[in-house]
């Protein structure tokens, strides 16, 4: 068949029509699923883009990334070094793989080498992962490959398997890629119940390597499907025989024999299994099945603890826990009966009530194990997890702390009360008590994972993201890990990397729904709104539902001004949950939005209820009464805020220092900004408010230094630069004046004021040529400015254009009919006398 006939196209040389076709027969024939068809379209694609561009390549020079890509093929080519990560590593630390202008280019090859050459072990699949991070770019993959084709790369990377490449070896030289061809294509097969493929596949890969094991295991579960048990133990147990290590033909025997009802012999192999691997978490879930069926209920129970631990985002595994426990009821309610004053007995008796939900049966009985005086670590650590659940917080918080006195060494308990301190909102003693936990534990990924949400709490980011790496380090599957480290490069403002671990954290659990928000909160932060509420559809797709996501949803609606559906949103969100602060505090800011301070200050209200420490509520609450002209109780909430020592209570400093110079009490308005600068020196509005003031009383020396400390902190304010050039006109260095202006329009190339004062400053130098022409550009941003059509009147008065100047004078009499002084200007003017000496001094005034 032809070129172009496979891809469905007319033979063509435009690439693109060619690259179009293979996209669309890749949608029909993926690598996974039908990896003959796909090779025939790949090898039609190949040779239709070789027809497309044929030319003289006899003196063509190879290009850098030509000659890695030749060392790539070469390396997969050669099946020693293809599964010998050493080999694979010294090509990709090659300087070409990491830098920025050709890292990208690179790792597009890969993938479309991969595209026809994909036999790999896990451990190179993840090698490259880890080089090119194709996990975390899927989004943007999509858009330059097939999906079906960029999901099946994700599928290797993240699903790991123990096919072993070592024994591909003894397959005949140069047939090993036939050989993982056909068995993918048998394993393919089988998986979706396709015998007859199935059969096909193994007899061919039997041809090239008949004696590998996973090979014969495969033929073993082809057989079982079939039917034909015995042939299926015989060949599992001929593997065992020849290595007693065998995980796999332990496993899949005792699964032929527990579905033969052989549980004692299905048990016995799932053990043999363990043995060898005590982690594997098919054989877990396996053996805990198995053990139900044996009645071992307690070991079933110890099987399903195990795996959720190890299995934490699978619900299937704690449907079972629930199930084993539940079994156990019934015996251990009887035993209890039996044993009253069996301690041990009654406390299991507690957790598998807890384990069933019955968290009331399972207080009642810890509590009888507490006033007998029997306490242990395990049973407290129990205990406040029942009373936890049983909406009593507070008991459970206080019953932590009992604890920890009396068992200080426990990594349980330290752990939990570190959650405790943690719910309660006290953030650095939950960090100092996670701490205390892995000194005890150094390997708990849970602590470092809590540790780093503690921190984020407290924007201590740049420690956060180190906790959470370590968390990963020690379980890469963790997908509440990544989220922390998501939350921390969010806080860090490094956009790109927040994403990459979002996609990580997705990957692990779909469902988790803080990543959906925090993409969301990304997405809002760099103005792409449509891209934050596609986050949040594609979380409503997946099923959740919880208010946090509609709050970010309102946010982003907030933020491009649809304050009536973001209020909406907020109502939706108080239905999920109505002790939310956040969303109260959204719904708020929409009201404050639109000038409906009354509305705004009922929920900045209903926010501080639900939280004290809400300092942002407190901030546009008093903002709400200032715009409600009542000061009085701006100023008393003003005081409770910094009363309450809030996060951020230099802003509440700030902020009342503004009331007080609104109401012209410049010396106390000091005072405040003063306390404001105390606490955070940095912050450049401070310095730049204690100069304002400054100048307001007149003491224009003493603003200039304050005015030089907020440039020196933020240059690029323009108003600054004003204040600045204000107290320096009043100090009469006009010329200096002049040049804080042009500072001021380097900031902001049409900024009128500093049009206006640098107008004023070469008035006074008596340069009136350049005060007119600046004047006239202040006047083109703002006709209306009477203090600038003072100074054309004046401007015009004494070049005795005195025609041009009434003009002016009407025009100020339009904009204020009761200026009395522009009636007795106008009065002069027609009169024909000169202007005064020293009028129109200032720059503020008239």
């Amino acid at each position: 068949m032809d070129c172009f006939e496979a891809l469905g196209i007319n033979p063509t040389k435009d690439t693109k029509e060619i690259k179009r076709a293979y996209s669309k027969m890749l949608q029909i024939h993926s690598p996974e699923t039908d990896p003959e068809g796909f090779q025939k379209i790949r090898e039609a694609y190949e040779e239709a883009i070789a027809k497309a561009g044929q030319e003289d390549l006899s003196d063509k020079t190879i290009t850098p990334v030509e000659e890695f890509m030749a060392k790539f093929k070469d390396c997969y080519d050669n099946f020693d070094k293809r599964i010998d990560e050493n080999s694979w590593k010294e090509l990709l630390d090659s300087d070409i793989c990491c830098n920025i202008e050709t890292g990208k280019e690179i790792s597009d090859k890969i993938l479309t080498f991969m595209m026809s050459s994909y036999n790999y072990p896990y451990e190179i699949w993840s090698l490259f992962n880890n080089y090119f991070s194709w996990t975390s770019k899927k989004e943007k993959l999509y858009q330059q490959f097939p999906k079906n084709f960029i999901d099946f790369i994700i599928y290797k990377i993240t699903n790991k398997t123990y096919f072993r490449y070592d024994y591909v070896k003894n397959c005949q030289k140069g047939q090993e890629e036939n050989f993982l061809t056909e068995y993918s294509k048998a394993n393919n097969a089988l998986e979706e119940y396709d015998l007859y493929n199935a059969k096909k596949s193994l007899e061919k890969a039997k041809e090239v390597c008949g004696d590998h094991p996973d090979l014969l295991i495969l033929t073993s579960r082809y057989l079982m499907t079939n039917g034909q048990l015995e042939e299926a133990k015989s060949i599992l147990s001929s593997v065992i025989e020849n290595n007693e290590k065998d995980l796999f033909a332990y496993y899949y025997r005792g699964n032929l024999f527990f579905r033969l009802g052989k549980f004692n012999d299905a048990y016995n192999d799932y053990k043999k299994g363990l043995e060898i691997k005590p982690d594997f978490i098919d054989i877990l879930y396996s053996i805990g099945k198995c053990s139900i069926s044996l009645g071992k209920y307690e070991e079933a129970s110890e099987y399903f603890e195990k795996l959720t631990d190890l299995a934490q985002y699978n619900r299937d595994v704690r449907v079972l826990l629930n199930s084993a426990y539940s079994f156990q009821l019934d015996d251990l309610t009887s035993l209890a009966e039996q044993n009253p004053d069996n301690i041990d007995l009654k406390f299991k008796l507690a957790k598998a009530y807890y384990a069933c939900h019955k968290t009331e049966e399972s207080y009642n009985i810890l509590s009888e194990i507490e006033q007998s005086g029997h306490m242990n670590c395990e049973m407290y650590v129990l205990l406040c997890k029942v009373l936890y659940d049983s909406e009593k917080k507070e008991l459970s918080y206080s019953t932590a702390f009992k604890a920890y006195e009396l068992y200080p060494q426990d990594f349980s308990i330290t752990f939990y009360k570190a959650c405790m301190l943690d719910e309660y909102g006290k953030y650095e003693e939950a960090i100092s008590y996670y701490d205390k936990a892995l000194a005890l534990k150094p390997d708990d990924a849970v602590s470092f994972s809590n540790k780093a949400y503690a921190l984020n709490k407290l924007k201590r980011y740049s420690e956060a993201l180190e906790s959470a790496n370590y968390a990963i380090k020690i379980d890469e599957y963790m997908a509440h890990a990544y989220k922390n480290k998501a939350e921390a490069l969010l806080g860090l403002e490094l956009y790109q990397e927040c994403l990459a671990a979002c996609e990580e954290a997705l990957n692990i659990f779909v469902y988790l729904t803080d990543v959906y928000v925090i993409k969301m909160k990304l997405y809002s932060r760099v103005g792409q709104f449509d891209e934050a509420l596609n986050v949040f559809n594609k979380a409503i797709d997946n099923g959740l539902k919880e208010s946090s996501l509609f709050i970010q949803k309102a946010n982003v609606l907030r933020l491009t001004q649809k304050y009536d559906e973001a209020i909406s949103l907020c109502d939706q969100a108080i239905e999920l949950d109505e002790n939310s602060k956040d969303v109260h505090y959204c719904k708020g800011l929409c009201y404050f939005n639109k000038e409906k301070y009354k509305e705004a200050i009922e929920c900045f209200e209903s926010s501080i209820q639900k939280s004290e420490n809400m300092g942002s509520s407190y901030y546009y609450k008093i903002l709400s009464l200032l715009n409600s002209s009542n000061h009085k109780e701006a100023l008393r909430e003003l005081a409770n805020a910094i009363s309450l020592k809030l996060e951020n209570v230099d802003r509440f400093y700030e902020l009342k220092g503004d009331v007080l110079s609104f109401q012209n009490q410049y010396n106390e308005a000091l005072e405040e900004y003063k306390k404001a600068i105390e606490i955070d020196p940095a912050c450049s509005s401070y310095y730049y408010s204690m100069g304002y003031n400054l100048n307001n009383l007149s003491k224009f020396e003493d603003a200039l230094q304050y005015l030089n400390k907020a440039i020196e902190l933020d240059p690029t304010v323009a108003n600054y630069f004003i204040c600045k050039s204000h107290s320096l006109y009043t100090l009469g260095k006009y010329k200096a004046c002049i040049e804080e202006c042009d500072k001021a329009l380097e900031v902001e190339p049409d900024y009128m004021p500093a049009f206006r004062n640098k107008a004023w400053a070469f008035y006074k130098l008596g340069n009136v040529d350049e005060a007119e022409k600046f004047c006239q550009n202040a006047l083109k941003i703002d006709g209306s400015n009477v203090n600038l059509l003072y100074l054309k009147v004046n401007i015009l008065r004494q070049k005795g254009l005195n025609q041009d100047a009434l003009i002016v004078c009407d025009r100020i009499h339009e904009i204020d009919p009761e200026d009395q002084e522009i009636i007795g200007i106008r009065k002069e003017l027609l009169q024909g006398s000169k202007a005064k000496k020293g009028f129109l001094g200032t720059l503020f005034g008239k």
